[in-house]
Formats: C-alpha cells, sequence, structure tokens
C-alpha cells in the first residue's frame, strides 16, 4: 500500500471532481474517485498529464509546484493529476483508463517520482503509448530500462561530481541518481545544479520538450 505522505494538494482534475461530485482528502475518498474514473462514459477524460514528486514531495511540493506551468502549458484538455513517488497501483490504473481510450499521455517525474515512472509504472503497461517522459533528476536503487512504449524522453540531470555538497543534493546521492540515461532520447544538464530544483529544472528544458513532443504527435 503507498504511503501517500499529505492530501493537501489537489491530487486530481478539478473538472473531473465536479462531474463526479467528490473530494479527495483520504484513501477511501481517492478510492472512490477511480471507481468514478473507470466507470465514467469514454467521452469524459480528456487527455492526461501526470506529474509524480519524490520522496517528502507530499510535504515539500517541489514537483507539485510545476502543475501550474503544466497547465499553461497544455491547456484546457489536459486532466493533470499530482501523484507522490510510492503510488504504483493507482498511478497504473489512471494511466490504463486513458491508454484504452487512446488519449495523449504525458508523464512528469521528480527524483525518486521520475524513476517510479520508468521503472514501476511504464514497464507494468507496455501497450499505453506515452507521448512524453519527462524525468527531473531520477533518483532510485534500480536503474533505467528501455522504454519503448514511450515516443519521446527527456532526461534532466545533475552530474554529481561537479554539483555542490549541499543537503538536498546529498541526499539525492545517497538514493542513487541516475545522471546521463542513455535509454532517453535526450539529456540535458541544468544551469542550476539544485536536485531539489524541479521547477527550474522543468522551465529550462521540459516545457519547451512537450510542446514539440505533442506537436510531433499531431
Amino acid at each position: 500500500m503507498a504511503i501517500v505522505f499529505s492530501y493537501r494538494w489537489n491530487r486530481n482534475p478539478s473538472r473531473l471532481l465536479r462531474a463526479f461530485g467528490l473530494s479527495v482528502h483520504s484513501a477511501r475518498e481517492e478510492a472512490a474517485f477511480l471507481r468514478a474514473l473507470d466507470d465514467a462514459p469514454d467521452d469524459v477524460p480528456g487527455h492526461l498529464c501526470l506529474v509524480m514528486g519524490g520522496f517528502t514531495d507530499g510535504f515539500l511540493g517541489r514537483a507539485y509546484a510545476l502543475l501550474g506551468d503544466v497547465h499553461g502549458r497544455l491547456g484546457r484538455g489536459f486532466d493533470i493529476y499530482y501523484r507522490e513517488h510510492d503510488e504504483h497501483a493507482g498511478t497504473r490504473r489512471v494511466l490504463r483508463r486513458y491508454g484504452e481510450l487512446g488519449r495523449r499521455v504525458v508523464l512528469i517525474g521528480h527524483s525518486w517520482g521520475a524513476s517510479s515512472l520508468a521503472r514501476d509504472v511504464l514497464p507494468a503497461l507496455p501497450h499505453v503509448r506515452t507521448d512524453a517522459l519527462i524525468t527531473l533528476d531520477p533518483v532510485g536503487l534500480r536503474g533505467p530500462v528501455p522504454l519503448p512504449s514511450v515516443r519521446r524522453w527527456l532526461n534532466v540531470y545533475i552530474p554529481y561530481e561537479r554539483a555542490a555538497w549541499s543537503r538536498e543534493n546529498n541526499v539525492a546521492r545517497l538514493g542513487r541518481p541516475w545522471e546521463y540515461v542513455r535509454e532517453a532520447d535526450m539529456n540535458r544538464i541544468p544551469s542550476q545544479l539544485r536536485h531539489a530544483d524541479a521547477l527550474g529544472m522543468f522551465r529550462e528544458y521540459g516545457a519547451t520538450f512537450l510542446t514539440l513532443a505533442l506537436m510531433q504527435r499531431s
């Protein structure tokens, strides 16, 4: 079972919460939302963007801070979700629902959340096509693997031999950062070598990559 650190963030699209007459402030309400999503008519879900945070993101909101920028970049046609790094089963369930409808799929993860998407979510759903995967300095005990279901993969990473020995960077070092990922289509190094700066990494490289990836799909 996933350990959700906080339900204070808006985890599910407000549009769907209103349509289903639900809120999500507990595990029970989360389960009710997922059942409603499974049972919803096929024309209710839009396209999918899911942002997954790293360890303690439920408290610190580093990946959650991306949601405003992501919404501005993608527009109204996308349902934007937020999940924490260990919510594998629920994330797979959401992804499966949108994938079976043939919707556009965008996944963005930071730190442990990035490695969770690439190692625990996507390999379990090889038939779901993902238009864009953005991993922001992924960290995890297991390394990356090829993801043939992903059309475009951007990996933004910090070269830790050059990065400062700050608390945030040292935590990432202990978690085993992936750094350069040869399986990705594109690898980029951010100008600020700060593991916690998920929003900065996204703004520097992820936003443009996302636009281009969706244009190529069109």
